[in-house]
């Protein structure tokens, strides 16, 4: 199951030298199994995480306890990619730390598209917020999910009331019957 797995899997001893790598871990990381081996996980490492986030990582694997986080690691041809990593210690029978168990796959492009819905919702609010007229998107439940200033002065004149629940009292009673086919 592990040599079939889509996400790389390898196993290090306790300095992280790598003992072991399924074939996903090749795909992954660009670096042959048989040269990957012997090698410290460090190798993949871009340099550009943060230092804190391996002190955390080393700190919770420490305490025999799995870490997950992001790395930013390099392919074997130079590439960046960031990595979504699970580790997790391999306890033997008295309690004690054997190898650890990592599992990473390449989130990159999930990344760039999240960022970029940001950037693009980002881009929508300040179009949304300089309208000089009340706007409020709503969910299929009718609560606010966007709005712009002016809607949230309008709710600091209410104070109480939900904007929101006035408008759609007022074109519900306007619109009597024919409110019920539009929902």
């Amino acid at each position: 199951a592990v040599e079939q797995a889509q996400v790389a899997i390898s196993i290090t001893d306790l300095n992280a030298n790598i003992l072991y790598a399924n074939p996903a871990f090749e795909r992954v990381t660009g670096y042959r199994l048989e040269d990957i081996l012997g090698l410290n996980e460090a190798h993949l490492s871009d340099r550009k995480t943060p230092s804190i986030v391996y002190k955390t990582l080393w700190g919770r694997l420490s305490q025999k306890k799995p870490w997950t986080g992001m790395l930013v690691n390099r392919r074997e041809n130079g590439e960046r990619y960031l990595a979504e990593v699970t580790i997790a210690p391999v306890l033997n029978q008295e309690g004690e730390a054997s190898y650890y168990l990592g599992m990473h796959r390449d989130v990159t492009e999930v990344y760039h598209l999240e960022q970029k819905v940001k950037s693009q919702k980002a881009l929508i609010e300040s179009v949304v917020d300089a309208e000089p007229v009340v706007i409020a998107l709503l969910d299929e439940s009718g609560k606010v999910i966007l709005d712009n200033q002016e809607y949230k002065k309008l709710v600091g004149d209410l104070r109480s009331r939900e904007p929101v629940d006035i408008f759609l009292a007022a074109i519900q009673d306007e619109l009597g019957e024919r409110w019920s086919t539009l929902k």
